[in-house]
């Protein structure tokens, strides 16, 4: 019989950044959350509209998202890194894409910065943000209100960064989770 993965428990100092991500190659989310004795005291907000330019290749993509993570990942304190967890069926062209956008930031992490990426799975991030698995991104983002106040996203994919961040803080017993009505 398969036993549920354990939750890897990190020690957390009293003052710190957690940066979340929701990867992809044409519209990759960040959020970087400053979390000061188990409270959040700071959101930032970033994404990388590939979209429009259909002209651009995987490489300069990947450029671009690369230098986004470098730009915006906190080297002031301890910070911690994550990510859902990729659930990848690699004959579908998008999700080949995901996986070098995943390669891409995974190296810069420890290449640039000697870390780890944690990851939490995209039911897990539902679940504990609006207590169901099957939330859609238009109510994960209404109850990311009741943790981090009304943020103004300029696409899903901060609010979904917003949401990972937040769901690992929760899973790792920083911050409660909320008794959503």
């Amino acid at each position: 019989m398969a036993t549920k993965k354990e939750i890897e428990q990190v020690e957390f100092p009293s003052e710190y950044k957690v940066l979340g991500a929701d990867l992809s190659l044409k519209q990759p989310g960040f959020c970087v959350l400053s979390v000061v004795d188990g409270t959040i005291t700071d959101v930032k907000l970033y994404s990388v509209n590939n979209k429009q330019d259909k002209k651009k290749c995987h490489g300069q993509l990947l450029d671009e998202i690369g230098e986004k993570f470098k730009q915006i990942f906190p080297l002031d304190c301890t910070a911690f890194i994550v990510r859902e967890n990729e659930i990848m069926k690699v004959k579908v062209p998008s999700e080949r894409s995901l996986s070098k956008v995943v390669g891409l930031v995974d190296w810069l992490a420890w290449a640039l910065y000697g870390k780890n990426w944690y990851s939490i799975y995209p039911v897990t991030v539902k679940k504990l943000i609006t207590g169901s698995g099957r939330a859609e991104k238009e109510e994960v983002a209404k109850c990311l209100e009741y943790y981090i106040g009304k943020q103004t996203y300029k696409c899903d994919d901060e609010s979904d960064a917003a949401a990972v961040a937040i769901a690992w803080l929760i899973q790792q017993g920083q911050i409660k989770q909320k008794e959503i009505d």
